[in-house]
């Protein structure tokens, strides 16, 4: 099925190219960010690559931030791959202008994934960088 102008894998991986400039110039909304790890998510399934989401830490990561965010919850039963989520502030909320500064949203890895990453945080663009290059070869250009 095609689902109005995204028609082939090639077309989500241009959505989530997007989402992650939006969410950079956001200064990282978490809005923003729902809508990249979602996207992100699904991105295996229209390339027929599901089984690598077990392969890779990173997409493990965006699997237990996609579902978790789906279902309000970073629940342990079904995924593993992130401890916590937290937004790092420099000053308290509501003190300055939304956007005046940028807030970076956290990833805290569980400790398979920080293992395999060297790593114990990850910012959400930073990861979703990462992402887009493990994408990008596998990716049909036409």
């Amino acid at each position: 099925m095609n689902f109005f102008e995204l028609k082939t894998p090639l077309h989500l991986f241009q959505k989530m190219q997007s989402d992650l400039a939006a969410l950079q110039a956001s200064g990282q909304d978490a809005r923003i960010a729902f809508n990249f790890f979602v996207t992100a998510e699904h991105l295996p399934d229209w390339l027929g690559q599901r089984d690598k989401v077990r392969q890779h830490a990173l997409l493990r990561i965006v699997s237990h931030l996609a579902n978790g965010a789906k279902h309000f919850t970073i629940d342990p039963k079904r995924h593993t791959a992130v401890v916590a989520t937290s937004k790092e502030r420099y000053v308290e909320e509501g003190c300055l202008e939304p956007g005046f500064l940028e807030e970076p949203l956290l990833v805290h890895l569980a400790a398979d994934e920080a293992n395999e990453l060297g790593i114990t945080v990850i910012d959400a663009v930073t990861l979703g960088q990462k992402v887009l290059a493990l994408w990008r070869p596998h990716v049909p250009v036409a």
